[in-house]
Order: structure tokens, then sequence, then C-alpha cells
């Protein structure tokens, strides 16, 4: 028997959100860990990470020796977007204690409504390949 192990690569300020785990298409649990192992005959097969929100996934294909352990360390491709949204709300917050002149209220909406379509359109364009793989 092989040993597979996924490993889900977080950063510090990530949090800890449950993911489907299918092999070969079929449910084999809910991942609530960072680091899950299974035991499984050698061969090869398409691991597939799925966010509890049913369009979000990214398929690999894995190949499995016998008595090795293969380890597949996926992570999302959110970084730069999560930085981006951090300063939306750091920049709604302060729109909800200062009042600010009338052409930056206008600029700023144009801008964190602007952003938020391009995330939808970004989302909906990588959601069959959201996560990164690495296979160590």
């Amino acid at each position: 028997m092989a040993r597979l192990t996924i490993v889900q690569k977080r950063g510090k300020f990530s949090l800890n959100i449950p993911h489907k785990l299918l092999i070969d298409g079929r449910f084999v649990g809910i991942m609530k860990a960072k680091k899950v192992s299974v035991e499984m005959p050698m061969g090869e097969y398409a691991i597939t990470i799925q966010s509890m929100i049913p369009f979000i996934s990214a398929s690999q294909s894995v190949t499995l020796s016998p008595r090795s352990e293969t380890t597949l360390e996926f992570s999302d491709r959110e970084k730069w977007w999560d930085a981006l949204f951090v300063v939306d709300i750091v920049l709604w917050t302060v729109k909800r204690f200062l009042h600010l002149a009338a052409p930056w209220t206008w600029i700023y909406e144009v801008f964190t409504n602007g952003y938020f379509l391009l995330w939808l359109l970004y989302e909906w364009r990588i959601r069959k390949h959201y996560y990164k793989f690495q296979i160590l």
C-alpha cells in the first residue's frame, strides 16, 4: 500500500475552511484538518479538492508507488486579491466614520464596485483551477 498525504498550505491569516476531497471523482470525505493521509493501492489517481462552494475546485493527477509516501500540497490563488480586499475593508471602515468630499465618495464607490466586479469575473474564470498543486 502507498500513502498519499494531502496538505493545505495556508498563510498566517488564512481561515481554516473545510474542503471536499474526491479521488477519481468519488467523494472521500471532508478535509477539516490542515493535513490528511490516505492509504491506497499503487496507481494513478485524479485528486480533486473542492471548496464547500460546489463550483470552486481543482484536480491533479498523482501517481502512487508501492511502499512510498507522496505528498500533495495545495493552496489557493487568492493572495493578491486578499491583500486588495484588506485595503478595501480599511477604506470602507474609514468611510463609515469620516465623510468624504463629493468627488472622493464617487471615486471610492466606482473603485470598490469595479474591483468587486473584476474579482467575480476572475473567480468565474479560475473556478475549475482555483487551487495550485505541488507534488513533493
